[in-house]
């Protein structure tokens, strides 16, 4: 599944202390087994770019190519996923374009938000997502691998795409050889995207 939306500038606030946000990638180290008030999720996050530039001048003349940023991801765990502003924890992501990251985390249980993505390099050039995923207690969970397609060139106004792909089987094995056995009985509970028909981009 996935849609198209058109990016519109947007007013909010710039992320504080990104640097010592902790990663939602816990995959470098020991995962303990999920407990009382903690689960795992396994899952990927993929940044496709364009092949051929849009036909926009605005874009030709402004814009940046995708392919030469790095993007962050915030994703962050909220009571009520329609409202970000009550945030529990934050955690980052950080992702190359054309490179799949693949992730586990061990967490508290309940609900999360990818909440938006931005350029690193320009770190006030970012689009919301709104997509979001629930932790279950005591359970290991595959949520899906999260696409985000963007233009070649980046500006104010380009559109992007979101697509969630199911890769459990491939997300899975890359785990095996660091965590062995780590998600091979997960159940599916795909990461939902946002009901929303805009999504946003601006520049400060």
């Amino acid at each position: 599944m996935g849609s198209v939306h058109w990016m519109v500038t947007l007013l909010i606030s710039a992320w504080a202390g990104c640097a010592s946000t902790p990663s939602f990638d816990m995959s470098g180290g020991p995962i303990d087994p999920p407990g009382q008030d903690i689960g795992i999720v396994i899952g990927s996050v993929f940044v496709e770019t364009e092949e051929i530039p849009p036909d926009s001048w605005l874009t030709r003349l402004f814009g940046r190519k995708a392919s030469g940023f790095d993007y962050d991801f915030e994703i962050l765990s909220v009571p009520n996923p329609a409202d970000v502003r009550k945030i529990e924890a934050r955690y980052r992501l950080d992702v190359k374009p054309g490179e799949e990251r693949i992730f586990a985390a061990r967490v508290p249980f309940g609900r999360y938000v990818i909440n938006r993505f931005r350029y690193k390099g320009v770190s006030l050039l970012a689009g919301e997502l709104g997509a979001n995923f629930v932790v279950a207690p005591r359970t290991t969970l595959y949520i899906g691998r999260f696409v985000l397609k963007v233009p070649r060139r980046v500006s104010l106004g380009t559109p992007y795409d979101v697509e969630i792909q199911d890769a459990r089987e491939a997300t899975i094995a890359a785990l095996q050889p660091r965590h062995p056995g780590l998600g091979l009985d997960a159940p599916t509970a795909l990461i939902q995207e946002r009901a929303e028909s805009v999504r946003s981009q601006r520049g400060e």
